[in-house]
């Protein structure tokens, strides 16, 4: 009998097994040391305390040819990178060799690369690997698998465990060590990797973000490698952090491709979410760098309500006997706590934790440069606490100063990833049936406690927006039913068609997390990593509730699935005029349809009408154009159109689009990357224009709009950029560097726009053009002197990102056309303004619901208190690390205990928290602000963030449509 079958729950292991657990993986060996193998990773490792038994040499094989067979050098070998090709090349001559390894594509990325998924386990499950992705499947679907059955499915099925390597492009190791790993695993004797290969099949994905990579490896052979100061002496750490990354990772996204969890926008996150589903493995493994020295992700708190219990107890276990394992063998500096708070939902390996598995991640020490340098760790905290010091989490801490090697962060990584692997083979059979329980309880808890389910209105302001929100769900696995007949609960009637998300089923917390309002404790002593809310309904636009009554699993109802009808057209018949009807109820589409009948004109009316006895809100379309186009977009894109007799007398305006350019800074691209993706999917043309074309001037000749979206925050780096000790520094596509160039390129990203770049703003706006900024983008305008009587709020405030309140002020201003006057927005944290009150009249729409009464100073008679200007990303990885002395996370006091504002029983914070909503309440959202002949449009929020916030869209949309036709 083989022993995984005789294991039993952790609570009754036999003893000799409980050792096996805690034990450090053996320094025997049966394997013979490849020549030369251990002298050049000794060579390569800084210090012996670095260099753990465990990966102290890489086992010889006959038959299968090592990564130093192909690559010509050791995995993590000093000053090189490794492309994608030549991690992919590797993997497949791997998979060719050993009939222990096999390669599939998943797919290929937004620049044509593919994105491969490497599986490794025993000749014989590996050959039975569908059979296997199937009984994965059952376990994970109590529904379908009794708990005698699932028994038998634990016997005899190994677990699966996925790795994840490359997905930040600048944590340049994780690509590197994998392909030694992956070895490793295939040709190792040793009794701990065989076992491994007995009862777990390993999936990699070596390379995550394809096309970051390439980027990355390029950019360090171009600006890089070989670089000295102008002495001639070798650059140290710090000198070259500002320009460790080139400008781009993906077409679109930088770091935020693992903030892509929920959108699914990205190719990687789809392929990625599709190994998940496909496999479902009982866990998932993220490989990130930017700690000293290895943080195993085990989180701090708050955690997120998807998360089970016992999922938080697994990544406690798994931890520590990771860092125990790696102690063992003499490794300083791994710790498990106080980095991350396991509240956002959104990460990439969130889909494990929303589908009742364990997805967790490293933290490794990462220099980004492949080079060996000295860093001072005497100031670098987390938490308020040096990582130089012993705390329970970090018993043996590493020392101040380090001489740090892409060879260290190898040894570190793949000896805790081993380590990982060792106690998942020993707890294969554990780590099944909690799979098996943790969906069990779900489906129980969602039949025997309240909530039971979630009810969609059938009548939406924008049905499109509720069929997109129905097939995310459906994307996630989340299961979505359709009422057959009406149905009463309590004193409600729940009418038919309508869609349900019931509880009862295996992906509940899931579903249940995405659906609920999100409470942020306020007495929480840590700051947030990220977002505190994404309560979807809000987000989409989209209007249901939970159920509290039973009775709604039982009303009959049938399974829905994607893609959903989009119910348009022309309704009525055709009075040959050529005219219809379009009634703005907020629809999201509305931008795509105008570009859709470019060709012919489109009116919007200033006011609201009547017709046929139908309403039309302010806004409304009146379309000229013919029948079969008109049919056909509305049918595409959901909406409903009438013929019309004649034109309606009513005020109105041609809808005629503008020439579009979005602005970014070559220091930050990842907002304006996620506004180029909206605005993508809305078929928008528009030009990227980089700080070089803003010194160039001529603007107004070539765009009517421009928009800035979210960059750094210090108006200092907006101006001057990179430091031009840095030039030149090309970002351009050549022969020898094919990745350069995209999406836009530049001979020379260093020096910003400068005052000449803030001038020609200045100009563009003047001579008639609309300048739009939103989020801490508004830091250029309003630091920047283009609205001078605009200024900082005079308090500080913190609202990471959470769903506020709002108050339309002007309802007949084009840029709140389709939405009702009490609203909401996301905003994040960012600059939060003031106007003078001379230009109250400005504001177009306000935060909370109460409008001000009292008299407010003038921003000229009172000294503004600047508002402490926080990225979205505070706490995000490579961006702690920039600084030998910037190390340090704020450790900030805990919220003070302020009453909200609450207006008709609306609070502010409709979703999250803000730790002083008095001074939110009333600030201005957007502001429109007249400019010798043109505009500035200040956004107090982000109405592309992330691509998660379709229902804020409208807000930018609107602008576009309407952008020459802004009120006096």
């Amino acid at each position: 009998m083989k022993l995984r079958n005789m294991m039993a729950p952790i609570g009754v292991l036999p003893v000799f097994v409980l050792v096996l657990a805690i034990a450090p993986l053996s320094a025997q060996s049966v394997d013979t040391p490849e020549a030369g193998s251990a002298e050049a990773i000794r060579a390569a490792t800084t210090a012996e305390r670095y260099l753990p038994d465990s990966v102290a040499s890489v086992p010889e094989s006959d038959s299968v040819p090592s990564p130093a067979d192909v690559l010509g050098h050791i995995a993590g070998a000093p000053d090189v990178l490794s492309t994608t090709a030549e991690v992919h090349g590797y993997f497949r001559r791997l998979a060719e060799a050993s009939p222990r390894v096999s390669l599939e594509v998943l797919g290929k990325s937004e620049g044509g690369r593919e994105m491969v998924l490497v599986a490794i386990s025993s000749e014989g499950q590996l050959a039975n690997l569908d059979a296997i992705k199937g009984q994965s499947r059952r376990l994970a679907d109590p529904r379908r698998t009794s708990e005698v059955e699932m028994g038998s499915l634990v016997a005899e099925t190994p677990a699966v465990y996925y790795l994840l390597g490359g997905l930040h492009s600048r944590e340049t190791g994780s690509p590197e060590m994998l392909m030694e790993l992956a070895y490793r695993l295939a040709v190792s004797e040793r009794p701990e990797i065989q076992r491994m290969r007995q009862r777990l099949v390993v999936l990699i994905t070596p390379v995550v973000e394809p096309d970051g990579r390439d980027r990355v490896v390029e950019w360090y052979r171009r600006h890089l490698a070989g670089r000295t100061k102008a002495d001639g002496s070798a650059l140290e750490w710090r000198d070259i952090q500002e320009i460790a990354s080139p400008p781009y990772w993906g077409r679109y996204i930088f770091h935020d491709n693992n903030r892509d969890g929920m959108q699914r926008t990205q190719a990687l996150t789809r392929a990625v979410q599709g190994v998940f589903f496909d496999y479902r493995p009982q866990v998932m493994h993220d490989l990130h760098e930017s700690l000293p020295l290895l943080y195993i992700s085990t989180g701090h708190g708050p955690y997120s309500p998807a998360v089970d219990p016992v999922t938080i107890n697994e990544w406690t276990q798994m931890a520590h006997h990771e860092a125990s394992t790696l102690q063992a063998q003499g490794l300083p500096g791994v710790w498990v706590w106080g980095f991350w708070d396991g509240w956002w939902p959104g990460y990439l390996v969130s889909v494990a934790h929303n589908h009742n598995a364990v997805g967790r991640f490293y933290e490794t020490f990462g220099n980004v440069h492949p080079g060996t340098f000295e860093r001072d760790l005497s100031e670098v905290r987390f938490l308020g606490e040096k990582v130089t010091e012993v705390e329970w989490y970090r018993p043996w801490p590493p020392a101040e100063k380090v001489t740090w090697s892409m060879r260290n962060n190898t040894n570190f990584m793949q000896a805790g990833v081993l380590a990982g692997l060792d106690y998942a083979a020993l707890h294969a059979d554990q780590l099944q049936e909690n799979l098996w329980r943790k969906a069990s309880r779900a489906i129980e808890n969602g039949r025997d406690e309240a909530p039971h389910g979630w009810v969609f209105d059938r009548e939406q302001r924008d049905p499109g927006r509720l069929a997109s929100l129905v097939e995310l769900l459906l994307e996630h696995r989340i299961e979505v039913h359709r009422l057959v007949d009406s149905v009463t609960l309590g004193e409600e009637e729940v009418a038919a068609d309508s869609y349900v998300v019931r509880f009862d089923q295996p992906a509940r917390n899931g579903a249940l997390n995405f659906l609920s309002r999100q409470e942020f404790p306020k007495d929480e002593p840590n700051p947030p990593y990220d977002d505190v809310a994404w309560t979807w309904p809000l987000l989409h636009g989209v209007s249901g509730r939970l159920i509290d009554d039973p009775a709604l699993l039982k009303a009959p109802m049938a399974a829905v699935a994607a893609p959903l009808p989009r119910a348009g057209g022309v309704q009525g018949s055709d009075f040959g005029t050529g005219l219809f009807l379009l009634a703005d109820r907020g629809q999201t589409s509305l931008l795509r349809a105008r570009l859709y009948l470019a060709d012919y004109q489109v009116d919007a009316a200033e006011e609201a009408f009547s017709d046929g006895g139908v309403d039309y809100p302010v806004g409304s379309w009146l379309i000229q154009a013919p029948r079969a186009l008109v049919e056909q977009v509305a049918a595409e894109l959901g909406l409903e159109v009438r013929p019309a007799l004649a034109v309606p007398s009513v005020r109105r305006h041609v809808v005629d689009l503008p020439r579009v350019g979005v602005v970014h800074t070559w220091v930050r691209t990842q907002d304006a990357g996620w506004a180029r993706y909206s605005l993508d999917r809305q078929g928008l043309q528009y030009e990227l224009v980089s700080p070089d074309d803003l010194r160039r001037g001529g603007l107004r000749s070539r765009f009517d709009v421009l928009l800035f979206p979210p960059a750094v925050s210090s108006l200092r780096r907006m101006i001057h950029g990179i430091d031009r000790r840095w030039s030149p520094l090309a970002y351009t596509q050549t022969t020898e560097f094919p990745s350069h160039g995209l999406p836009n390129s530049s001979p020379d990203i260093t020096g910003g726009m400068g005052f000449a770049g803030l001038l020609e703003l200045q100009r563009f706006v003047e001579d008639g053009g609309v300048l739009a900024a939103f989020g801490n983008g508004t830091v250029l305008p309003v630091e920047g002197g283009l609205v001078p009587r605009v200024g900082r709020a005079r308090q500080a405030v913190r609202t990471p990102g959470s769903e506020l309140a709002a108050r339309v002020v002007r309802p007949d201003h084009p840029l709140t056309y389709g939405y009702q006057e009490r609203t909401s927005v996301f905003r994040g944290n960012g600059l939060l303004f003031e106007v003078d009150e001379r230009e109250e009249a400005r504001i177009v729409l306000q935060f909370g619901d109460a409008l001000e009464e009292e008299e407010k100073p003038s921003l000229a008679a009172e000294e503004v208190v600047e508002e402490e200007i926080l990225d979205d990303e505070l706490l995000v990885e490579e961006e702690i690390l920039v600084g030998e002395n910037e190390l340090e996370v704020e450790e900030l006091p805990v919220p003070e205990e302020v009453a909200e504002p609450e207006v008709e029983d609306r609070p502010l914070v409709l979703s999250g928290f803000v730790d002083h909503p008095d001074r939110v309440a009333g600030k201005p959202a957007i502001a429109d602000l007249p400019v010798g002949q043109g505009r500035v449009v200040l956004y107090a929020f982000n109405p592309l963030h992330r691509h998660l916030n379709p229902s804020d869209f409208r807000f930018l949309f609107n602008l576009i449509l309407h952008w020459n036709d802004l009120p006096d």
